[in-house]
């Protein structure tokens, strides 16, 4: 799987919020799930992945990981869910001011889908999904995350499962 080349990692730093993704066994019942990145040196990236649990009014939660930076790609991370295991993790496409994203893995098993806001318009998210569709990823394996006013009748895609966590 192709990754962005020349990740500007320092532009790339900061809040992602997640609208769409593959769950991991460890993010199921996340709410609203937001990524957080901050760096600690150059081959290393400190991420925080916080979320309500279950519902808008649940209990917030924190994953703290820590992302390696490949010596082949700043675009390519072994991301440490916890020692001693890492998991792939690629940055396959940034758009050109950085405010979107799609964070995927070879296997095509697990895919983020991720803004620097909780909601963007509807081209914007449905140009998303048709990315993340041409790297081979299967749409209905979906979940669609309730930030306010992500997701509209106008921003979800025709036979896309409902969001699993309506607002």
């Amino acid at each position: 799987m192709e990754t962005v080349e020349n990740l500007d990692l320092d532009r790339f730093m900061g809040q992602w919020h997640v609208l769409a993704d593959i769950s991991t066994p460890f993010d199921r019942d996340a709410f609203a799930p937001l990524e957080t990145y901050r760096r600690v040196d150059d081959k290393v990236v400190e991420t925080i992945y916080s979320y309500r649990e279950g519902t808008a009014s649940g209990p917030v939660r924190e994953r703290h990981l820590k992302g390696f930076v490949s010596e082949e790609s700043s675009a390519i991370w072994a991301m440490q869910i916890f020692w001693p295991i890492k998991a792939e993790y690629r940055v396959v496409f940034v758009d050109p001011e950085y405010q979107t994203t799609i964070v995927g893995r070879s296997k095509r098993d697990f895919v983020w889908v991720m803004s620097r806001t909780p909601d963007i318009d509807s081209p914007a998210f449905d140009a998303l999904l048709a990315r993340t569709k041409a790297l081979g990823y299967d749409l209905s394996k979906l979940r669609f995350h309730a930030h306010p006013a992500a997701l509209t009748p106008e921003t979800t895609p025709v036979n896309a499962p409902e969001p699993v966590n309506p607002q």
